[in-house]
């Protein structure tokens, strides 16, 4: 399904209703065949009907193929049903014979959005916005799918555009805050996540999330304030209680951790962060064996959890149990090639072991993706400097910061882009294209200079 349909109607109930108005005009005597069966379809799809209006609609189709409302409607209710390969062969059947369907865009977006295609779902959704630039709900996926991707100041700014359209949009100023605290900007979450009580003063998923900011700033006492009201509210809330023992164990109050992550694990068994937070806690008391078993409790509800492989290699370290670790961290690594830190634990271990080679390999690993990251903290910082320069109009600073971004990091596609903004605001045209031209390689999505 599109996930939840109450949640996701558009247009299209809308249209369904004009549609339908429409026809009784229309003596049924007059309409072809494929006519009959299209508006049979509309009227059971609109009475709830979706394997009668499914099979209306397929008989539609096939005594007229080229009917892109037809197309559009059957994938809209196996959208419905469930099946989304079923429905997106019918949304980009109808977009394919009537481009301009914002709403087969839309649905096309939610069904590769649940079918978890990132990449297919922004394209379907830019479409959408583009056609249908008021629409609340397409602005909302598509932030939905930018923050997938990390795109986060273009999911904010879908997040809010839709916010603007519908005002009491609750799930919008959640996942705007959470894009928010992503940014690390705990305040504007903070925001967010009142505005979200505004419209629902008992919304349970902002109350935790405001919790979250809290701990997010640094101020731990006043998160476990509000987890211990949200308990007060919601005794039997897995997720208050996980987020409190958090918030507790960032304070050192270690023993009432434990108390509430394990409450969360009884609450809720398969809650794999609860586990692995619960290890941590127990590695703080050196508590080795039981943090062991939680860690080892977190891999069995989920298996590709790098952090957890990585706790229980560091526990088995320091149990002197160095394969056990060494194994520990090798599964790691599948789930997270790219950590340094995993790396070079990894080549702790096996120097312990004697294999002196191994372990120097995993420390030269270690090495150049801790030069990568560092580089690519640096290029981050000076294009956010960069930025500020071009809003002073300092156009030669500016330049000189952002060619400095893409030498530290050739990947930063925001840093070509800015860059090429500036050359090109600096009359340096050929560079500004070129510039222009690396960064959309490297993001196909970004829009193209004025």
């Amino acid at each position: 399904m599109y996930g939840h349909a109450k949640q996701l109607g558009l247009a299209s109930p809308v249209l369904l209703a004009f549609l339908l108005l429409f026809s009784v005009t229309v003596n049924s005597q007059q309409r072809t065949p494929a006519e009959q069966n299209y508006q049979k379809g509309l009227e059971l799809l609109k009475n709830g009907d979706l394997d009668g209006s499914i099979e209306a609609f397929k008989k539609a189709i096939a005594l007229r193929p080229k009917q892109a409302e037809a197309h559009y409607y059957l994938g809209y209710a196996l959208g419905i049903k469930g099946q989304l390969a079923d429905a997106i062969v019918e949304l980009e059947k109808a977009i394919s014979l009537n481009p301009e369907l914002g709403n087969a865009h839309y649905y096309l977006g939610a069904a590769r959005w649940f079918s978890k295609d990132v990449d297919g779902a922004i394209t379907a959704l830019t479409n959408a916005v583009r056609l249908m630039p008021q629409d609340a709900n397409s602005h909302y996926y598509l932030g939905l799918s930018l923050q997938k991707t990390g795109e986060l100041d273009e999911a904010i700014d879908n997040f809010r555009a839709a916010i603007k359209l519908q005002p009491n949009m609750l799930h919008a100023y959640n996942d705007l805050g959470l894009a928010l605290m992503q940014k690390r900007d705990p305040d504007g979450a903070m925001a967010a996540f009142n505005e979200a009580l505004k419209v629902d003063g008992g919304n349970m998923v902002a109350q935790l999330n405001l919790g979250m900011v809290l701990i997010q700033k640094g101020d731990y006492a006043a998160a476990v304030d509000q987890y211990r009201r949200i308990i007060l509210q919601a005794p039997d809330s897995a997720e208050a209680h996980y987020n409190l023992g958090l918030a507790l164990k960032q304070k050192d109050e270690l023993a009432n951790a434990e108390v509430e992550l394990r409450k969360a694990i009884e609450l809720q068994s398969r809650l794999h962060e609860a586990h692995y937070i619960l290890g941590a806690v127990l590695m703080q008391q050196s508590k080795l064996e039981d943090a062991a078993a939680a860690l080892r409790r977190a891999i069995d509800v989920k298996p590709d959890y790098p952090e957890a492989h990585f706790a229980l290699g560091t526990v088995m370290q320091q149990q002197g149990n160095f394969a056990g670790a060494i194994a520990a961290l090798r599964q790691a690594l599948i789930y997270a090639p790219n950590a340094a830190e995993i790396h070079n634990a990894l080549g702790n271990a096996l120097r312990k072991t004697g294999d002196l080679e191994s372990a120097r390999v995993e420390f030269e690993k270690a090495a150049r993706l801790n030069k990568i990251k560092s580089n690519q903290q640096a290029a981050m910082f000076a294009t956010n400097t960069g930025l500020a320069k071009l809003k002073e109009g300092k156009l030669d600073e500016a330049i000189e910061t952002f060619q400095r971004a893409v030498q530290l990091d050739p990947t930063n596609s925001e840093a070509f882009y800015n860059l090429a903004k500036a050359l090109q605001k600096k009359g340096q045209i050929s560079a500004a294209r070129t510039a222009e031209q690396k960064a959309r390689k490297l993001n196909p999505r970004l829009k193209p200079l004025p």
